[in-house]
């Protein structure tokens, strides 16, 4: 499918799918807690490396401030990793079925790409993912998570 003839509004700008990613990782009714003077570790970015060091740090009894301008889960979830993954595997079932018949399998004329049906799955697949970097699971006592961009300090108290 050519991409004039696709038109913007075959796929959903919002599904629930995406309310519900957002329910997790962005939710409408976050409010960030009151920082602690001190912290152990603070971590810039909730994406899949900094999630696993604020977890781990908290875990082991460190206080830790976890930092996030936008959705936890960073790019990996949210844009990158997850989404392209899914895509590419719609990708390579499209392409195992314009060669099944070197294989011995016959496919119907006419089998096409449904992009909107691929959007759909790639969004239901972030959502199932959701719950593992979602806000709800890093809100806990050890682990202060703020939605705001860190700032520069001159001064650092020993």
């Amino acid at each position: 499918m050519s991409a004039a003839s696709m038109s913007a509004s075959s796929v959903a700008p919002f599904s629930g799918d995406d309310a519900d990613l957002d329910r997790h990782v962005a939710p409408p009714d976050w409010v960030n807690p009151t920082p602690a003077k001190r912290y152990h570790l603070v971590v810039i970015g909730a994406g899949p490396a900094g999630l696993v060091a604020a977890a781990g740090a908290a875990g082991l009894g460190a206080k830790v401030a976890l930092i996030e301008k936008r959705r936890l889960g960073g790019d990996c979830l949210n844009f990158g990793c997850v989404p392209s993954k899914a895509l590419l595997k719609s990708a390579r079932v499209m392409a195992t079925m314009r060669n099944a018949s070197g294989f011995g399998v016959e496919v119907p004329n006419g089998t096409r790409v449904d992009f909107a049906a691929v959007m759909r799955r790639m969004r239901a697949l972030r959502a199932a993912l959701a719950p593992h970097d979602s806000a709800e699971r890093f809100r806990r006592p050890a682990l202060t998570r703020s939605t705001s961009m860190g700032r520069r300090c001159d001064s650092v108290e020993p």
